[in-house]
């Protein structure tokens, strides 16, 4: 009794004159009533009088009382802080959900509206593990599809395309990187023969040992009966010859694609596949590739490429938002264009130049590229156009070099693809022509090819061709028949030399490019990190959902937000 009696007693005097009443008592009784009301004594300060404080009880409290009251205060503090946690958590939680549900309202229903405030994310992992979409706090995003009014212009013969008969087609998925294939599974998807399309299997030849990539494409591979994992040997690296072995099937073209394609023109794999049938001389048909060294100078003079730099702006210039169009973003400033020479005018390309706007620094993580309007000679003064200039006169092979290393060739490339893409333009990457090439018992092809092969055929196919001239070409999406490989085995550690100029030379049968079959591709090992710092790849997995993905197949990011989105 005596300790409960002395904490009730205590527990008064914490409190000054206003709360310290005996409740006890009636409402108006004044605090010189209570137990412990001292008279006042002097504080020194103009001599007001200064109020008891519990401190002056404590000297007359025994020491076991302190210590026993002390463990009650630590108590009831600890308690204290664990409920504020709790609160804490529940309305960060809520404010979470009710974000993320109105988010998803904004992006289907009206980008116009004002914009929601950004959220905080940590820091990416690496280059490219941020996304520029409106995701919540733990990465939570609800993809919905998209109404779109674009119509892609389709080159298909008379009454549509048509799946050979006799022939099986078959995809080879060089596999290593989830968050480009993710995406890619839309248009393999749209291509599969059960849809209506040509593919009718679909080979992942893994080429990683990275536990987050195999383990997202085991859970693909249960979703898709006509999806299956190849493991075709131990080459590592950059060394890919093991992964040729097992396509040696005969009646069968197989289409070999890299696993960061990020976008296929509805026409590209039939096209193929009629030109590998109409033109049999070849050793290879290759696709029209956006963010090739060699393509990139076609697509330039004839006009698939537009004047895009990055966003000058250090921070993001624009709320996160889930859009593809490069008319959803403002115009690149005029004050902000670089200037290569004195008095701004293009008078030499030093290697100064070269570092800064072909070679240079991506500003910020999920940056844009913005379109260059309304200013003179604007191609020449973006990566493209200046590296253009800067090119020695050695022929085709001097497309190599800065771009297959510059993220920004890469980027300005990809850019010009989306524009294109919006304006419907895509005939702008169709430069090449018809070519006569050997046939029949002229032709140097195996046998098992001409049997498919019709003299009289009045296409589709081979319409539009670029003979690479047995200088190499990249090989991120070609197409060879199985009898072609297997007599060709073994490959070189280096595929892409042996399959576009070595072999092909070797047996005189050329490389070729159907300009009518565009894809397009990401990077290059030496793009990687620049790329994969500017939104490209939400971008194309936005253009995806609008245009490829069906309704119950939309994607979404793997990521958190980028910082500053």
């Amino acid at each position: 009794m005596t300790n409960t009696r002395d904490w009730m007693m205590w527990w008064r005097v914490v409190y000054n004159k206003k709360y310290s009443r005996d409740l006890s008592g009636p409402a108006e009784q004044d605090a010189r009533d209570t137990l412990y009301y001292h008279e006042p004594k002097t504080n020194g300060i103009m001599g007001t009088p200064r109020q008891s404080t519990w401190r002056d009880t404590l000297s007359r409290m025994s020491l076991c009382w302190r210590i026993n009251d002390l463990r009650h205060l630590a108590i009831f503090a600890i308690l204290t802080f664990t409920v504020s946690l709790l609160l804490f958590e529940a309305h960060r939680e809520f404010r979470e959900t009710a974000h993320d549900d109105l988010v998803d309202v904004k992006d289907v229903k009206d980008h116009n509206l004002p914009d929601l405030p950004a959220l905080d994310s940590a820091r990416p992992k690496g280059p490219g593990q941020c996304t520029t979409w409106p995701v919540g706090l733990k990465g939570h995003y609800k993809s919905r599809p998209h109404t779109s009014n674009l119509v892609l212009q389709s080159f298909a013969p008379p009454g549509g395309w048509k799946k050979p008969d006799g022939i099986a087609i078959k995809a080879l998925i060089f596999y290593g990187r989830k968050r480009t294939v993710d995406f890619l599974d839309c248009y393999l998807q749209q291509n599969l023969a059960v849809n209506g399309g040509y593919l009718d299997e679909i080979w992942f030849m893994v080429h990683t040992d990275i536990e987050e990539d195999l383990a997202y494409l085991a859970g693909l591979i249960q979703q898709r009966p006509q999806y299956k994992i190849v493991l075709p040997g131990e080459c590592q690296g950059f060394n890919y010859d093991c992964m040729w072995n097992p396509v040696v099937e005969d009646n069968t073209i197989y289409l070999k694609i890299d696993d960061d394609i990020i976008f296929i023109h509805p026409d590209t794999i039939p096209q193929l596949v009629s030109t590998r049938i109409a033109e049999p001389h070849p050793f290879a048909v290759s696709a029209n590739l956006v963010n090739s060294p060699l393509t990139g100078v076609k697509h330039y003079d004839t006009g698939a490429i537009h004047p895009f730099l990055p966003d000058p702006s250090s921070k993001p210039s624009h709320e996160a938002a889930q859009l593809w169009r490069p008319s959803d973003f403002k115009s690149f400033p005029k004050k902000q264009i670089p200037k290569m020479g004195e008095n701004g005018t293009i008078d030499e390309i030093t290697e100064e130049v070269m570092n800064k706007n072909v070679f240079g620094e991506p500003p910020y993580e999920g940056h844009p590229w913005l379109l260059v309007k309304d200013v003179e000679d604007s191609l020449l003064k973006t990566p493209m156009g200046i590296n253009k200039l800067a090119l020695p006169t050695k022929g085709a092979e001097s497309a190599y070099g800065a771009a297959w290393r510059s993220w920004m060739i890469s980027a300005q490339q990809q850019y010009s693809l989306l524009r294109n893409l919006e304006l419907d333009t895509m005939w702008r990457y169709h430069f090449g022509t018809q070519i006569d090439y050997p046939q029949g018992v002229n032709s140097s092809a195996d046998t098992a090819a001409l049997k498919f092969f019709n003299p009289n055929h009045l296409g589709p196919g081979a319409e539009q061709l670029h003979d690479t001239q047995y200088i190499r070409y990249n090989l991120n999406f070609v197409a060879l028949w199985g009898h072609d490989i297997r007599n060709a085995l073994p490959i070189g550690s280096d595929d892409e030399e042996e399959i576009t100029a070595t072999i092909p030379k070797r047996l005189q049968r050329p490389f070729v490019i159907d300009t009518r079959a565009v894809v397009g591709h990401l990077s290059f090992y030496p793009q990687h990190d620049g790329i994969r710092q500017t939104d490209l790849l939400d971008r194309w997995r936005a253009f995806a959902n609008e245009m490829i993905c069906t309704a119950n197949n939309q994607k979404k990011p793997f990521d958190q937000r980028c910082p500053g989105y």
